[in-house]
């Protein structure tokens, strides 16, 4: 977003820049295009990444002439999860000058020092140093700096600063001050309250945070800065959503998606999209979790965008509770493979647990736990509380289990805690299909496995060294509980909710 003569300027949309390039593309023009659009205009993410066939296909002596486009080509690779080519990218623009006071600086240097701060590759020492470079020597405000990164989280957004979130109220002052110079004008109080409000909500202290989100909104309207207010909006969405004020929660989905269609804000769509994905997994509306996945999720067999991080989270808990486990498993290591380089430990955190829920809904125990500790010891150093205990009756669940394995502390008993008061609103959250039939015994799931090979009674008798008329017996009980009439029926309704 960028303001020319008071009049405020929004991002085109993805369906227009694809237009105009491949307009610009026929008639021999498309580098000239492509600065105007990219250099010379604002953009979003998700439009970058949209047209990253055109970037791709330039040629070296293009971008050569036009150095600054090393940026973009930096900024695709990092949305791809492949560091070491943006770094690549980065280095064509030449040698970063070293962080100290320097006379002049051409276009270049700043436009790589700015690339680097956005960089995952870059240690969080590295960025807080850039950071107080770019503030001495008045390069500020960097207008592309995203702080949400299309998820609605700040603490937790372009970067993790989570494990930082200990600090926030000891260095208010610094953090303020620093984020009002880095963004320009007063978005740093309230980039800097909606933290702490992030902060206070992950350990568990839901009225503070409610009290400071609320207290920002009104703030963030009046001047319009959308990333900050769709981050606030969400988190009081949350907050109330786990409380069990889910009537209250629902409207605020479609007051973002109004002002989302005013100001013009559409690289937030996808995770708000996500958000009423969550919010149906939370119902249990099976219905609309099938509709989500089928027509608005993320599809990763076309690539992992990383900046739709939050949409691909929302949709392994999808995955999960329509009982697709090994899509889920799949998407969900794809994930980590991605989060470990970028340090990206909240993520990596709840990818984890994803991991242990699969491994529990599967009935692997020995797996569940081993993934469940990853997650818990992730949580217990970066302080991680409702991320844990935000997963309900599955994670009182699990914990249940791995209390058997591993010794109870005052930690892992919180979660629990809060995990079953969440699961009191929401007995059917992660509630995969075949759950909400009675389970069958042992016997009747290998009656069941044959039934669904097609061997008749007698056959399945022969191999399981029963009596036909047991089968008969079990094959009864099975049509009962799956409430069903037939074999056909049966097989049927154990193929649509994941037992067989």
């Amino acid at each position: 977003m960028k303001q020319m003569n008071n009049e405020i300027i929004y991002p085109r949309s993805e369906e227009e820049v694809l237009l105009i390039l491949a307009t610009a593309k026929k008639e021999g023009h498309l580098l000239e295009i492509i600065f105007d659009e990219f250099v010379k205009k604002p953009f979003s993410m998700p439009v970058l990444w949209g047209c990253r066939a055109y970037f791709y296909g330039l040629k070296k002596e293009e971008l050569s002439a036009h150095s600054v486009l090393f940026t973009h080509l930096a900024l695709l690779s990092a949305m791809d999860g492949d560091l070491s080519q943006a770094k690549a990218y980065v280095q064509f623009m030449g040698k970063t000058p070293r962080l100290v006071k320097m006379d002049t600086y051409d276009m270049m240097d700043i436009c790589r020092i700015k690339t680097e701060l956005v960089m995952p590759y870059i240690s969080d020492a590295m960025f807080f140093r850039i950071v107080s470079f770019l503030i001495e020597e008045e390069l500020v405000p960097v207008m592309g700096l995203t702080l949400s990164a299309c998820r609605p989280s700040i603490l937790n957004g372009f970067r993790d600063f989570t494990r930082y979130g200990k600090y926030l109220k000891k260095s208010k002052d610094r953090i303020t001050e620093a984020a009002c110079r880095l963004y320009g004008g007063s978005v740093g109080q309230k980039v800097y309250e909606i933290m702490l409000a992030e902060w206070y909500y992950q350990n568990n202290n839901c009225f503070e945070a409610l009290i400071l989100v609320t207290g920002t909104i009104p703030l963030i309207e009046q001047e319009k800065d959308m990333r900050c207010l769709f981050v606030a909006l969400a988190l009081q969405m949350k907050i109330l959503l786990v409380n069990g004020q889910t009537k209250a929660a629902r409207p605020l989905v479609e007051k973002i998606r109004k002002r989302i269609q005013v100001t013009g804000w559409d690289e937030l769509t996808s995770s708000l999209d996500a958000i009423e994905g969550l919010g149906a997994c939370y119902d249990g509306r099976l219905q609309d979790v099938e509709r989500w996945l089928d027509d608005i999720a993320p599809d990763e067999n076309k690539g992992i965008f990383m900046m739709d991080m939050y949409a691909w989270m929302v949709k392994v808990r999808c995955y999960i509770q329509t009982g697709k486990y090994m899509a889920a498993y799949v998407l969900t290591h794809q994930l980590i493979a991605l989060l470990i380089p970028g340090r990206r430990y909240m993520d990596l955190c709840e990818c984890y647990m994803l991991s242990a829920i699969i491994y529990y809904k599967m009935k692997n125990m020995e797996g569940m736990c081993e993934e469940l500790s990853k997650a818990i010891v992730l949580a217990k150093r970066c302080g991680y509380i409702r991320l844990l205990a935000d997963t309900g009756n599955c994670m009182v669940q699990m914990l249940v289990i791995y209390q058997k394995e591993y010794e109870e502390d005052s930690f892992i008993s919180e979660i629990k805690e809060l995990a079953y008061s969440v699961g009191t609103y929401f007995p059917d959250y992660l509630k995969s299909p075949y759950e909400y039939y009675e389970p069958l015994t042992q016997m009747e799931e290998k009656v069941f496995r044959l039934m669904a090979q097609g061997l008749s009674n007698d056959d399945i008798a022969r191999q399981l060294g029963k009596k036909t008329g047991t089968v008969k017996f079990h094959s009864c009980n099975i049509f009962r509980k799956l409430q069903v009439p037939t074999r056909q029926e049966a097989v049927e309704r154990g193929r649509e909710i994941g037992l067989l």
